[in-house]
C-alpha cells in the first residue's frame, strides 16, 4: 500500500476575481510580500486593496503556489506612498491611478478646504457637478458677453478652473467632469480667437506646459491673453518635455518662451523641470515661467525670469521690449470698439 502525501493547502482570501492566475515565475514572485504583509507594513486595509483592484486596475498582485495574493516590491512602495499621500488629505480618486513618480512629486502639498467662491463661479461648480451641460454652457457664454473677454477670462475662467481642478483633487468631482469642463471652455475661448488678427512683424512667444501638468486650460486662456495683447502665440500644447520645447524654439525662431507650470507639482520636481529647460533652451531666448510654480520655487532659478500671474507675465514682457503698444484685434464680447 502506497503512503498518501496531503499537498499543502490554505484558505484562500475573499476578494475580487480579476486577479492574474498565472503561476509567477521565481523572477516575478522574488521579493514579493503576502497581502498580510502588506496591510501590516503599509496600514492599508485588505479591503481597500480588493476595491482599488477594481475600480482603478491597482495594485495588481500575483498568485503564490497556495492561491494567495503577493504583492512585488514596486508596488509596495506605491501603495506606501498613497498610503502617506491618503493620511495627509488626498482622495484615494486623486491618487490610486497615479504613476510613483507623479505622487512623489505631490507629498507634502497642502490640500486646503474649497474657498467660498463668487455667486457666478459657484453655480458653473454646481452645474458641473450635477451634470447639467446645457446649463453649464449656457452661464459661461453670459459670463463672457456680459463681463467682456479679459475680465471673463481673469476673474472668471481661471479661478472657475481651479476650482474645478480642487475638486477633482480632493476626489468631490471625477477626472471626466473635469475634461468636459475643459472642453466647454476651450469652445467659447476658439470662438473668441477667431476675432483676433495676427500683429504684423511682432515677434512670436512660444508656449507650453511641462511634463506632470496637463493644463490645457489653462495654456488656452494665456494664449488669449497674450494676443489680445498684441502678442503672437505658437502654442506647443501640455505636458512637453524640455527637449521638445527647445526644439520647437530653435525651428521656429520664437524670441521667447513662457512655460505654465502649475499642476500637481512639488517645488524639487518643478525645479529639475526649469532648469532641464534653461540648459536645453539657447542662452539667447528668454525664459519666463508663469503659474504656481514659481511659487513653490525655494530660490530663484539663473535667467528665469518668474511670474506668477498674467500681469506679472505682461511685465516681464514689456521689460524685455515683446509687448505691443496697440493690439491689433477685432472687438471682442463686451468690449467697447476700438479706435
Amino acid at each position: 500500500m502506497g503512503i498518501l502525501i496531503k499537498a499543502p493547502t490554505r484558505r484562500r482570501e475573499p476578494g475580487p476575481a480579476m486577479v492574474d492566475e498565472t503561476p509567477p515565475s521565481s523572477n516575478d514572485a522574488q521579493g514579493s510580500l503576502h497581502i498580510r504583509e502588506v496591510v501590516r507594513s503599509t496600514g492599508l486595509r485588505r479591503e481597500q486593496l480588493y476595491m482599488w483592484q477594481r475600480r482603478y486596475g491597482f495594485p495588481s498582485p500575483l498568485r503564490d503556489q497556495f492561491g494567495d495574493r503577493v504583492y512585488p516590491p514596486d508596488q509596495v512602495a506605491r501603495l506606501k506612498l498613497i498610503k502617506q499621500l491618503l493620511s495627509e488629505g488626498w482622495r484615494a480618486g486623486a491618487v490610486v491611478p497615479l504613476a510613483e513618480s507623479a505622487l512623489q512629486s505631490m507629498l507634502g502639498l497642502t490640500v486646503a478646504e474649497p474657498t467660498a467662491l463668487p455667486t457666478e463661479i459657484e453655480s458653473a461648480v454646481k452645474y458641473l457637478g450635477t451634470h447639467r451641460i446645457g446649463e453649464l454652457h449656457n452661464n459661461l457664454s453670459k459670463l463672457l458677453v456680459g463681463q467682456g473677454t479679459r475680465k471673463f477670462l481673469e476673474q472668471t475662467l481661471i479661478p472657475l478652473n481651479e476650482a474645478v481642478h480642487e475638486r477633482v483633487v480632493r476626489g468631490d468631482m471625477r477626472n471626466f467632469q473635469e475634461m468636459r469642463f475643459s472642453e466647454i471652455a476651450q469652445r467659447l475661448l476658439r470662438d473668441v480667437t477667431r476675432l483676433v488678427r495676427p500683429v504684423r512683424d511682432a515677434r512670436t512667444v512660444l508656449l507650453a506646459t511641462p511634463p506632470n501638468d496637463p493644463n490645457t486650460l489653462g495654456l488656452a486662456i494665456l494664449e488669449l491673453l497674450l494676443m489680445t495683447e498684441g502678442i503672437n502665440c505658437l502654442t506647443l500644447g501640455a505636458g512637453v518635455p524640455a527637449q521638445e520645447i527647445a526644439d520647437a524654439a530653435t525651428a521656429y525662431q520664437v524670441s521667447m518662451v513662457v512655460l505654465l507650470f502649475d499642476r500637481g507639482i512639488s517645488g524639487k520636481i518643478a525645479g529639475q523641470e526649469i532648469r532641464g529647460l534653461r540648459k536645453a533652451l539657447r542662452d539667447d531666448v528668454p525664459l519666463i515661467v508663469s503659474g504656481r510654480a514659481v511659487n513653490l520655487l525655494a530660490k530663484p532659478i539663473a535667467d528665469v525670469r518668474g511670474a506668477a500671474d498674467f500681469s506679472s507675465v505682461m511685465a516681464a514682457m514689456r521689460e524685455l521690449g515683446m509687448a505691443s503698444t496697440a493690439a491689433n484685434v477685432a472687438t471682442l464680447p463686451g468690449e467697447p470698439q476700438r479706435a
